[in-house]
């Protein structure tokens, strides 16, 4: 079980996947970067409504903030994968799953040939 102070890294983490500081964050937002900060420490001052409006800067949803099996890359490309036309999603799915084929492995890191 993760502690709430490692799901508060989501936000962090996010936020470096994307390649922003806490002051582009804050920009993006409307806040002081002193609010961002609360917010990825989960300082009992931070608010939902910062959350939810990092979380739409980002792309993300607000589960994803909170989530506690996402790594920084699955979250980019979750993010990234929503930004794609509903009537194309199909192929970027078909895409991954030529990626997979290519290196059978499934979540659990386990081959699938040898049926576990």
């Amino acid at each position: 079980m993760h502690h709430v102070h490692d799901l508060a890294m989501n936000l962090r983490r996010i936020r470096e996947a994307k390649g922003l500081n806490q002051r582009d964050l804050a920009e993006m937002v409307g806040v002081d970067q002193s609010t961002i900060q609360r917010a990825e420490k989960m300082a009992s001052t931070a608010k939902l409504a910062t959350y939810q409006r990092c979380a739409d800067v980002l792309g993300v949803t607000l589960s994803d903030l909170f989530a506690e099996d996402r790594s920084p890359v699955e979250a980019a490309l979750l993010a990234a994968f929503r930004q794609v036309p509903e009537s194309k999603q199909g192929k970027v799915f078909d895409l991954l799953e030529l990626a997979r084929e290519e290196n059978p492995k499934t979540a659990s890191g386990k081959d699938q040939a040898d049926g576990r």
